[in-house]
């Protein structure tokens, strides 16, 4: 039994090969679908034809072996029936109950076709593909948002970026990648690449107060052309002394806010001041009180009087850090999912008077403050005159229309549409017309500002915002080119490996052992003597032949009158040696 020996043997190599776990070796990373259905096809087919061909040789070993015995001719019927189908070995088996004598034959073909069906059965699972996971490192490109230190901050186009800022949130969150509100991260470039990366990020935090009028104050001069004196306090200039020049200030009007320029190049470090002629709800009211003169005429006449009236202001002044983060982002879509460490997340408060700058807050590294003069005056200055925070503000993109006091220019002051979306953003919702170019004098209750968190967490916003579109545009459009880098990045694939499922494989060396024993033992070497048998089967048309050939047979059935299966059985309880009776007849 070659082939019986040749299947156990497969059957074998597949478990040792299960034990090494080698066939894991095996890895693809096609369509895991198409290969499943041609591997389980494929295997199942084997089994089949395999299984066909085993049991087409036992049966006709079987078969001769029983044509050769002498035995009754029901046990003779019985046995060569049974290799039908499993369906008629059972049944074959249940019909030992009324006549004996091949249980244990019956029983041997019934389990050799059981075997065969767990062979079908457990086929098409011995083999399949398993899905893993592993780890490929591939190099990926990042650009970073925050600029490089060579760039000339001063020499950006901010006309063009602070009118792009306000309609960034009109834009869906995938095309903003590389800004989350305050936070300006990385972006990685790699095409295909799906799961996370870690990447560097940055967040702006403003740290808002109220300037106290001791520390730094403008007194307006009546009908002097907005001119008036500045004092500022050491504490604010950083000088042993306090300073007091001679300046010209136009005051925003009632319930509206403005960037000075001139107060922020005062400080030493990155600190922004707001002037705000809104009401501040703070128990430190009378101590960053700044009374300002409203300057208006009656009418429109050339000659018409001015008239001067008090605005009360505050001066808000804002320190910018900034604080570097480990981001997880997104590479699919670019979104970012975690900062580490969190960000610092300020609770609403009150209003509270500002302090300086704490530690050493250096990250304006492309305006260095220095020490110099501004049109004369003594203030901090860096590259071009400037610091740059204060540019999108003051040189960005204007308004048409200007709100002035009286019809000399000179009292007439700008808005910028950054400083109108800040505005928004805090609750000042100002609309300009022509109409409002000479508004009335200020008057009635004022509106309140909002709280300090808003305020600091709007004003972090628009800077991070600024840098993002200047990225975004790059330097042949008026912005800067991100800063590009590079990092390998660990991708978590899927692959599919060849698996040995280990319990239909037990099932299936099982059964091709116990066929292989079985088919030793019904054939009992037979198949020396074949050419010796002259039928090779056993079929109606053998039957009709044996009958008309040998004498008992013909003399047994003409005696049976009644075809039922038990009448027949009963009949055929009669010893028979067909082959010696053929050799007799010859």
């Amino acid at each position: 039994m070659f082939m019986h020996g040749l299947l156990v043997l497969l059957h074998l190599v597949l478990l040792a090969l299960s034990i090494s776990t080698i066939e894991h070796l095996v890895i693809s990373e096609s369509d895991y679908g198409a290969w499943l259905s041609v591997l389980g096809t494929s295997t199942q087919a084997f089994y089949t034809l395999y299984c066909v061909i085993l049991v087409y040789l036992v049966q006709r070993l079987t078969l001769y072996q029983n044509l050769i015995r002498h035995q009754k001719l029901t046990i003779l019927h019985d046995n060569v029936n049974a290799w039908s189908g499993l369906g008629s070995a059972l049944q074959c088996l249940w019909q030992q109950s009324s006549t004996t004598g091949s249980f244990w034959w019956i029983v041997f073909i019934a389990t050799y076709l059981g075997c065969v069906f767990a062979l079908h059965v457990a086929s098409s699972s011995i083999l399949q593909l398993q899905t893993f996971t592993t780890a490929t490192n591939m190099s990926a490109t990042t650009f970073s948002h925050w600029p490089d230190p060579n760039v000339d901050m001063m020499g950006l186009q901010w006309h063009t970026i602070s009118a792009i800022v306000p309609s960034l949130g009109h834009f869906t969150s995938s095309l903003n990648a590389g800004l989350s509100g305050a936070t300006l991260y990385d972006t990685v470039q790699a095409d295909g690449v799906i799961g996370n990366a870690t990447v560097d990020a940055t967040t702006f935090r403003a740290e808002c107060g109220l300037l106290r009028n001791s520390e730094l104050s403008f007194t307006p001069k009546l009908n002097s052309n907005q001119f008036g004196d500045y004092m500022v306090d050491p504490q604010v200039s950083g000088r042993k002394q306090t300073l007091k020049w001679p300046s010209r200030l136009v005051p925003p009007y009632q319930d509206q806010l403005t960037v000075s320029s001139t107060m922020s190049l005062i400080f030493p470090g990155p600190t922004i001041v707001f002037m705000t002629s809104t009401d501040v709800d703070d128990s430190l009211k009378s101590e960053t009180i700044q009374h300002m003169n409203w300057e208006y005429q009656s009418d429109d006449g050339p000659q018409a009087p001015i008239i001067s009236t008090v605005l009360d202001t505050h001066l808000i002044a804002c320190n910018m850090y900034v604080e570097r983060h480990t981001a997880t982002v997104d590479m699919g879509t670019g979104q970012l999912l975690a900062l580490l460490p969190p960000p610092i997340i300020s609770p609403p408060s009150d209003w509270k008077a500002w302090t300086a700058p704490k530690g050493d807050n250096t990250w304006d590294t492309w305006s260095l403050p220095r020490a110099g003069k501004y049109n004369n005056y003594p203030v901090n200055i860096g590259n071009n005159y400037r610091k740059w925070f204060v540019a999108p503000f003051k040189s960005g993109a204007m308004h048409p229309v200007k709100i002035c006091m009286t019809q000399s220019a000179a009292t007439c002051r700008g808005i910028s549409l950054l400083g109108l979306y800040f505005m928004k953003e805090i609750g000042l919702h100002v609309v300009l017309d022509e109409q409002a170019s000479r508004p009335p004098p200020p008057s009635g209750p004022k509106k309140v500002l909002c709280s300090r968190s808003q305020f600091e967490s709007s004003l972090s916003k628009i800077f991070a915002s600024l840098l993002w579109t200047g990225a975004k545009l790059g330097s042949n459009a008026g912005g800067f080119d991100p800063t590009p880098g590079s990092f390998v990045i660990s991708r978590q694939v899927t692959k599919w490996r060849l698996n040995i499922n280990l319990l239909p494989l037990v099932v299936a060396l099982s059964a091709s052992l116990i066929m292989l024993i079985l088919s030793m033992y019904m054939s009992g070497g037979m198949h020396r003597q074949k050419s010796k048998t002259p039928i090779d089967s056993a079929g109606v048309l053998q039957i009709i032949w044996l009958t008309n050939r040998l004498r008992v047979l013909k003399d047994l059935m003409r005696e049976v009158d009644d075809p039922r299966e038990d009448v027949l059985r009963s009949a055929g309880m009669l010893e028979v040696d067909l082959l010696q009776g053929l050799n007799t007849q010859e």
